[in-house]
């Protein structure tokens, strides 16, 4: 028959208690890695909320400003005086060009996400203000 002394459980409390704790820190260290790896992978990916407002923001504006009815320049938009208000029609062709290069420098990456959207914001207010003075004249 086999007797444990108290020193021998002792021992084996204190060589399992290491064990744990040595498993745990090595647990802990493979967690701290993967969350590193996350974030640096997800530091290149924009805000999702911030581009789906983003995407809203350039569809409210193509309907306000008729952007797929645009001419391609003012001299055309000029010509079309029968049809539009002159000076409505100026002020809706400047827009368009002004959404056109926003959009450009965007994806061209000369401007942020965050920049972009503000601007965008920007814009929006100036064709709200106008009302409905983009629409097509009676």
């Amino acid at each position: 028959m086999i007797i444990f002394t108290a020193m021998d459980i002792f021992f084996f409390f204190l060589v399992a208690g290491v064990t744990i704790v040595v498993l745990i820190l090595q647990f802990d260290k493979k967690q701290t890695i993967k969350v590193k790896t996350i974030l640096h992978e997800t530091r290149s990916v924009p805000p999702m909320f911030l581009l789906k407002s983003t995407e809203q923001k350039i569809s409210s504006l193509k309907a306000a400003l008729r952007y797929d009815d645009a001419p391609q320049n003012m001299a055309a938009a000029a010509s079309m005086i029968n049809i539009y208000n002159n000076q409505n029609e100026n002020n809706r062709q400047t827009k368009v060009q002004e959404l056109k290069l926003l959009s450009a420098k965007y994806n061209s990456g000369q401007i942020s996400l965050e920049a972009y959207n503000a601007k965008l914001d920007q814009l929006l207010d100036q064709v709200q203000s106008q009302g409905g003075a983009f629409g097509l004249a009676c």
